[in-house]
């Protein structure tokens, strides 16, 4: 069984990382992710996870994101990926080197 690859650039949006990273291991995690403003991010996973985020944004005032980076961002604490965030500002994670990008980069997750 062959593993089929991308012939194409998917982010939604991504930069190179210009802010060294502390661990290598911790790359593609929930520890990488962030807001770009630096605000605290709310994570929503599992059952109602959707309404739940949307609810935190209205009473924030932030923005809901949709992870479509990885499924290995997740708590620690939870066996399903995180599948919303809510921030202020545009939430992304720090992923290592690929085939698209020759360095750490930021892949930012889309609005809902």
């Amino acid at each position: 069984m062959s593993v089929a690859t991308s012939t194409r650039h998917s982010c939604y949006r991504c930069a190179p990382q210009d802010v060294p990273v502390p661990d290598a291991a911790d790359l593609d995690s929930l520890a990488t992710t962030a807001a770009e403003d630096g605000s605290a991010v709310f994570f929503a996973s599992g059952y109602s996870a959707r309404e739940i985020a949307q609810r935190h944004a209205r009473e924030t005032g932030g923005r809901v994101y949709v992870n479509s980076v990885s499924r290995n961002v997740r708590r620690r604490e939870l066996t399903v990926p995180v599948a919303y965030a809510v921030a202020t500002g545009p939430v992304y994670t720090v992923r290592g080197p690929d085939q698209w990008h020759a360095t750490v980069y930021r892949a930012y997750w889309p609005p809902l």
